[in-house]
């Protein structure tokens, strides 16, 4: 199975419950840095797409994964996964992706194309 990288920078609004951030002091907007990795002859078919989609958000939820600043409870930012996804999808730039994440997210194009 040959796997690719894909390296992302991403800016999410939530993640003020980084481990490195006192919750009183931590920015509103911390940039989170991730590699990603997918299987490049999967997209090939709206199957393999699909799966590639899938494995995109099981990668997005673990690197939007933080603990609650009180409870120490894990949460996951929404908002730092659905960016990671979409500026996965746009670097990857392969139709049978994009469609099947067009598809599930009931984005159209242009809304996708802007998420860079």
């Amino acid at each position: 199975m040959p796997s690719s990288r894909l390296s992302l920078i991403v800016v999410a609004a939530g993640l003020a419950g980084l481990a490195y951030a006192a919750p009183a002091m931590a920015d509103p907007a911390q940039t989170v840095s991730a590699e990603i990795q997918y299987d490049n002859s999967a997209l090939h078919s709206r199957a393999g797409a699909g799966a590639v989609l899938d494995s995109l958000q099981m990668q997005a939820d673990s690197i939007c994964r933080y603990d609650a600043p009180v409870s120490q409870a894990p949460r996951v930012d929404d908002s730092c996964v659905s960016q990671v996804i979409a500026q996965a999808v746009n670097k990857i730039d392969h139709p049978k992706l994009t469609e099947a994440y067009v598809s599930r997210s009931g984005l159209n194009r242009r809304i996708l194309a802007d998420a860079n």
